[in-house]
């Protein structure tokens, strides 16, 4: 017993030490609230691994007296951690039920999972009233709807960074028809309404100036080819923007509309 109560001890100590290392640090992070939590989740857990250690503790004694004795035998050791009535004393919890000789005893349940049990109670009155009562803490529909705002300002801050060496080809239907009005307002004018050319090359057949891959496209988009008359269009749109007319102006490729200009630049297959 003195060996299990030192356990505890530094076991207790160390979950203190711990607790307050998390208050020093997720205090800076966020204000107090995330240690709240994790202090709750530290004692429910603690709990429950004094109750494991007890228990263990409890079965090392039974295990050691059965060896000394020679046979598993049953002890005080094991009646306490079972909480079970002796043999001689079954007949004072025998049921009326026989099942082919079979008798049914009404013996009570473990500490160890009574503990545990009034262990879930206290924990979830605590629960209650941290996230439904005092309302501290977010309950799931609430991280979910967080997580998803997040979501959107990361996606937001990665196609603010996106350039030339990052962009990809788009294929989603709704973002095509975005870059098909860009393109509509603000390239038609020199490269036709259907890509066939004008004062800018014709952007439905192979060949290319400056290049014909998504990202050669969206360069060229960007920066423009002020030797050419083409102004650099970072100015005006944003990286997704740019993304989502580069993306819609390789769907031109292969579409063989009407008065075509005649071909310029290096065919790229």
């Amino acid at each position: 017993m003195k060996k299990f109560k030192k356990y505890s001890l530094f076991f207790l100590f160390t979950i203190i030490g711990l607790n307050g290392f998390a208050a020093s640090s997720s205090e800076k992070a966020s204000g107090g609230t995330d240690q709240l939590v994790f202090s709750v989740v530290l004692i429910a857990l603690s709990v429950i691994l004094l109750v494991l250690c007890y228990t263990l503790y409890s079965l090392s004694l039974f295990l050691n007296s059965a060896k000394k004795a020679g046979v598993m035998t049953e002890t005080a050791d094991i009646l306490k951690l079972t909480d079970a009535v002796p043999l001689d004393r079954e007949h004072e919890i025998l049921l009326d039920h026989c099942y082919d000789g079979i008798q049914e005893l009404d013996n009570r349940l473990p500490p160890w999972w009574l503990y545990m049990f009034y262990g879930t109670i206290v924990f979830s009155v605590f629960y209650m009233w941290f996230y439904h009562v005092y309302g501290t803490g977010n309950i799931q529909e609430e991280e979910y709807k967080a997580e998803m705002v997040q979501a959107e300002l990361d996606i937001k801050a990665s196609a603010s960074r996106m350039d030339e060496n990052s962009v990809t080809l788009l294929t989603d239907e709704t973002k095509l028809k975005n870059g098909e009005v860009l393109y509509q307002t603000n390239c038609s004018p020199c490269h036709g309404k259907k890509g066939e050319g004008g004062v800018g090359p014709n952007l439905t057949d192979n060949y290319w100036l400056h290049g014909g891959d998504i990202k050669e496209v969206f360069k060229t988009v960007k920066y423009g080819v002020p030797a050419k008359g083409m102004i650099p269009w970072q100015d005006q749109l944003g990286p997704s923007q740019i993304q989502e007319v580069s993306s819609f102006i390789l769907t031109l490729k292969g579409t063989n509309p009407p008065n075509q200009k005649e071909k310029q630049g290096e065919l790229v297959q």
